[in-house]
């Protein structure tokens, strides 16, 4: 008996591809449904009816929302990839080294409260008054216990692009807060002594400032003149116009390659020409510090430090400060502190380098044209000898500061 079970061969004789040929044509099924309707009932087997694609039809398209989202990806990927670099590089370049400077100092209970920042930004919206204090290395003192050849009010009025460079003459006779009188430039040193550490030098000069000319200081910034003179070198030196030549047979030789090491009372010749002059780091430092030879006395001085300050500005481009940025960190390492945050940094050297030279007033409270102050003789009681100082008038100086700071008091006897 012949088995015709499905999935046996029978005995039928096979036809030949040419019986196949001449069969009609069928039509394909057009669902896998179709199919297993034509296929076999083999026991065990299920056929799942699913779509059959053509070859056509296994390469999607693109839809333009799909590709956008793919295009959108791949950038933000890149973009955060550049983003979080660029943090990495303000984190380790900017932020840390920078960080390093700032010194906060509390204030004590007699100084005035300073005005709070407003929160929707770092500077603007309101105006600053920051206390410069600038100290050189002189070998006859021990930091922080140094005086302040510069002590500069820089107001800066971010609401009008304006700033004022107030200089306050380093021999100005006034009250120190439970010190009595002295010279300004002491009363930094006079903080510092006795324990209170370079802090306790900010808080006095500080107060000093205050209660001297009614100005509340709402930041400070410590400056070592050393550290000054390597910045300059850094950026290749600066362009001042010298109005008289400066001879200074009296300098004091503590800085340079010929500074005596171990004599803090020894002395050299300076000489600086009239006019046009391209000044090194030495040289500048040299221009700005000398006292003993200008023909109008310190106040001549104080007018030279706003020069460099303004020459030094205009060597100060972003693309100086980022070229440079590691060496200038390395020249004040140890030679700036302030109470400016890393934020207020940025803003305020961004703020200067959009600022036109024209919207930088410059005033000096001493003697002059002014009548701010007069040149006199005195006898301090803290040093047992008489002293050459400057005795400032407030009923001229009170006015300047009323237009410049709003303030209206100013008392330098306490």
């Amino acid at each position: 008996m012949q088995d015709e079970s499905p999935g046996r061969f029978s005995d039928e004789p096979r036809q030949n591809e040419n019986t196949i040929a001449d069969e009609p044509t069928q039509e394909m099924p057009s669902s896998a449904g179709q199919l297993a309707s034509r296929l076999p009932n083999t026991p065990g087997v299920t056929v799942t009816a699913s779509p059959l694609r053509s070859p056509k039809s296994r390469r999607r398209k693109l839809s333009p929302l799909r590709l956008a989202l793919i295009i959108f990806g791949v950038f933000v990927l890149l973009f955060g990839g550049t983003l979080a670099a660029g943090y990495m590089y303000y984190v380790n370049t900017i932020q840390k080294p920078v960080s390093q400077f700032i010194r906060p100092v509390s204030r004590s209970t007699s100084e005035p409260t300073t005005n709070p920042t407003p929160g929707y930004d770092s500077i603007k919206g309101r105006s600053w008054n920051i206390l410069l204090l600038g100290s050189d290395n002189d070998q006859k003192f021990s930091f922080p216990a140094v005086l302040t050849q510069v002590m500069m009010i820089v107001h800066i009025d971010t609401q009008n692009d304006s700033v004022s460079m107030v200089s306050i003459p380093r021999d100005s006779w006034v009250a120190v807060p439970d010190a009595g009188m002295h010279k300004i430039d002491q009363a930094f040193l006079l903080g510092a002594s006795g324990g209170g550490g370079f802090e306790g030098g900010v808080r006095l000069a500080r107060a000093t400032v205050e209660k001297a000319f009614g100005i509340t200081i709402d930041r400070y910034a410590w400056v070592g003149l050393d550290g000054f003179a390597k910045v300059i070198d850094t950026l290749g030196g600066v362009d001042v116009d010298v109005t008289h030549p400066i001879v200074d047979d009296n300098y004091p030789n503590d800085t340079g390659a010929g500074a005596h090491p171990n004599d803090p009372y020894s002395f050299k010749r300076v000489y600086i020409a009239a006019g046009p002059q391209h000044l090194n780091g030495e040289e500048a430092l040299e221009y700005v510090r000398s006292r003993h030879a200008d023909q109008i006395g310190d106040i001549g001085r104080t007018q030279r430090q706003q020069q460099v300050l303004e020459a030094l500005k205009q060597k100060l481009t972003l693309s100086s400060i980022v070229n440079n940025l590691p060496t200038l960190i390395k020249d004040l390492n140890g030679k700036v502190y302030t109470d400016l945050n890393e934020q207020e940094m940025l803003d305020f050297a961004n703020f200067g380098r959009g600022l036109s030279s024209s919207a930088i007033q410059r005033v000096t409270l001493g003697p002059g044209s002014e009548g701010y102050g007069d040149n006199a003789n005195v006898y301090d009681a803290s040093t047992g000898t008489r002293q050459d100082v400057i005795i400032p008038h407030c009923e001229k100086i009170q006015p300047i500061l009323k237009r410049i700071f709003g303030a209206a008091r100013c008392d330098v006897t306490g």
